[in-house]
């Protein structure tokens, strides 16, 4: 079992995320070659090398000073649904409408 700080990974090291948000804190964790869910979870201060990042269209993650070697986004579910819409959108009615939404993205799409 891999440890960190110390500590068995198997442990729960979460703590109800500061901002009351509901997400599961997950922070200094090291992950490597493994599959890391996503949604719901705040993770600060933690390493992804050469993980499968699995978002389902939950709560979005939120990532602070967390480092990332080629990691792999695999989108399942809900935000698999939404991935299949654009690409629907994308090759069947209008590439462009795709581009937007990507330079809305790039601008901070969804901030206020």
């Amino acid at each position: 079992m891999a440890k960190q700080n110390g500590h068995d990974r198997s442990q729960d090291q979460s703590q109800p995320d500061r901002e009351g948000s509901g997400r599961e804190d997950v922070v200094g964790q090291s992950f490597a070659s493994e599959r890391v869910v996503l949604d719901g979870k705040r993770f600060e201060d933690c390493t992804f090398d050469t993980c499968t990042l699995v978002y389902g269209g939950g709560s979005p993650p939120h990532f602070v000073r967390c480092d990332f070697a080629a990691p792999r986004f695999v989108f399942e579910d809900a935000a698999q649904n939404t991935i299949q819409l654009m690409s629907a959108i994308y090759d069947g009615i209008d590439e462009r409408i795709i581009e937007k939404t990507f330079d809305e993205i790039r601008k901070g799409f969804g901030t206020t």
